[in-house]
């Protein structure tokens, strides 16, 4: 007998203004959405939360250092930071979602673009580097 196919995973985002509740409403929904998988025994489907940057990779490090004020950055090459930043982990998140695991992101490439375009940045970055995709995401804005 063929193994059954998992349940494609989503990809929810939670977008907004910096301390808008971004971080605290994506932790509560990843931390729901175990206790509700493990509940009621099923142990495969999961979810877990993405943050970006992702402050523990190299390129994430130097974001927080420049969101810190220790560094300064021109805002093309931020924008070439965040948009890489994101496309290092596209693959982990395209695995995820394919294993059935939901991938809840705190920021995703909507605020990158809202960035960039408010500073006046060509965002052809996003389409080139991070390939602009976001899996058909379902994005929640809080403001």
């Amino acid at each position: 007998m063929a193994a059954a196919t998992p349940t494609r995973g989503l990809l929810i985002v939670f977008e907004g203004l910096d301390r808008s509740g971004k971080s605290t409403q994506a932790r509560r929904l990843v931390d729901f959405l175990n206790k509700k998988h493990s509940g009621q025994g099923d142990t495969k489907h999961t979810a877990v939360l993405q943050a970006f940057p992702d402050r523990s990779s190299p390129i994430g490090k130097l974001i927080d250092q420049y969101l810190k004020k220790e560094i300064d950055l021109d805002e093309h090459s931020l924008h070439l930071m965040f948009s890489a930043d994101r496309f290092l982990k596209n693959q982990t998140i395209r695995d995820n979602i394919a294993n059935g695991i939901d991938v809840i992101c705190d920021r995703y490439c909507y605020s990158g673009v809202a960035y960039s375009l408010a500073k006046e940045v060509e965002i052809w970055a996003e389409r080139e580097i991070a390939g602009g995709r976001a899996f058909g995401a379902l994005a929640f804005l809080l403001i």
